[in-house]
């Protein structure tokens, strides 16, 4: 990451706050707007004259619904819908995975030399400087001129990046660390919960059972409560078929990855050197026949029907972090955007559940590219979607 990004976004990590404090914080401020882009997204790519089936390629279709509505809640509008910002976010993190691998084969002192000659990270951010530099500029000039606490300023990830970059001496590298820090949340926001939803999106497509309970739990609790966050944390059968599908999606081959900096011995008696390099296993973690019953099989609500048990209620959700579902990692380091991923996903699943009738084109169940022990979702395979009724 040094060598992509530079070590100094790594040293202040108050990019962690905007997503941890800010984001998450606001998760109910920003649930309509984050609903209004998603059934705008939708409608953009499912458009239907009457009531035939429509063809869509998931895996892209979805990276482009997530990045509208994750910049919807960072950015608003107009640019989350500006189609050259969605691009440049879209093609920045597919640089930085693969500028890394690059790296990785190489030795340190040649990596910022490759950078500079082969990756497109550096013109992405001179892209990123186009975007994003006069919003910055514009809200520091008004905060200069209004002051921090103006009920005027906008609630978004620019003035909060412009909050926690404060301490900031030189103006360049503020404006410069800010915008570093929205294609970072970018990068970290899109790519995982893209891939998850598109396994969501096969698993729904495949397995109509499931389909008739959900829309049922839905529009109970929206009858009951409307739609709010506390309706979303009320939708069991919805948490739980993200989470079963999830449980068995591999895009990981290891999560958790730590480098040991002092000699560690286990309480069986291995000891690990320091200067290791350890991680959990995805995968042998989330099929342990000690966690889970028939742990190969999906079962859609499993989790829900765990969550029944007595003193269960608040465990087993998609944003609960333990030894038994390790995806979102552990500890004081678990992902700090879990909270919003989670909410992201629910309101896309309730949204297709709500408004379309789903099946896979190739009449089979989810499609994998597998590569280096990680799979990912077939990005060429189609899911059709008919309008409901």
């Amino acid at each position: 990451m040094e060598f992509t990004l530079g070590a100094e976004i790594f040293e202040n990590r108050y990019h962690l706050d905007v997503v941890r404090s800010s984001l998450t914080g606001n998760i109910s401020t920003k649930l309509g707007d984050i609903q209004d882009e998603i059934e705008s997204a939708f409608n953009d790519h499912i458009i239907y004259k009457t009531d035939e089936w429509v063809t869509v390629t998931a895996y892209p279709a979805m990276m482009d619904i997530v990045c509208r509505t994750i910049n919807r809640a960072l950015v608003g509008l107009p640019l989350c819908r500006d189609p050259d910002y969605l691009d440049l976010n879209k093609k920045f993190t597919i640089n930085i995975m693969e500028t890394a691998r690059m790296l990785n084969y190489f030795p340190s002192f040649l990596k910022p030399i490759l950078v500079q000659l082969f990756s497109e990270i550096p013109r992405g951010i001179e892209r990123g400087y186009k975007y994003l530099e006069p919003l910055f500029k514009d809200r520091l000039e008004k905060e200069a001129r209004y002051g921090k606490d103006s009920p005027e300023k906008p609630n978004d990830a620019i003035s909060w990046l412009v909050d926690y970059s404060s301490n900031e001496t030189s103006h360049a590298k503020r404006i410069r660390g800010m915008i570093l820090r929205m294609l970072l949340i970018n990068f970290a926001a899109l790519r995982t919960p893209t891939i998850a939803f598109t396994y969501v999106l096969f698993e729904l497509s495949s397995r109509p059972e499931y389909v008739r309970p959900m829309r049922e739990e839905i529009e109970t609790i929206i009858q009951q409560e409307g739609w709010s966050k506390t309706a979303l944390g009320k939708l069991r059968k919805v948490d739980s078929f993200i989470k079963e599908t999830l449980r068995l999606s591999n895009f990981f081959s290891t999560v958790m990855q730590r480098k040991v900096v002092k000699d560690l011995t286990f309480s069986n008696g291995v000891t690990v050197p320091a200067g290791s390099t350890i991680a959990v296993p995805l995968a042998p973690m989330q099929i342990d026949p000690e966690y889970y019953a028939d742990p190969e099989t999906f079962d859609g609500f499993r989790f829900e029907k765990m969550r029944d048990k007595e003193g269960m209620g608040n465990k087993h959700q998609l944003i609960s972090v333990d030894s038994s579902y390790v995806l979102f990692g552990g500890g004081g380091r678990a992902c700090p955007g879990r909270f919003f991923a989670t909410h992201l996903l629910k309101l896309m699943l309730v949204h297709i559940l709500l408004h379309y009738d789903v099946q896979m084109v190739s009449g089979h169940g989810r499609t994998d590219k597998r590569s280096f022990g990680k799979a990912l979702p077939d990005p060429k395979a189609q899911v059709r979607f008919r309008k409901r009724k």
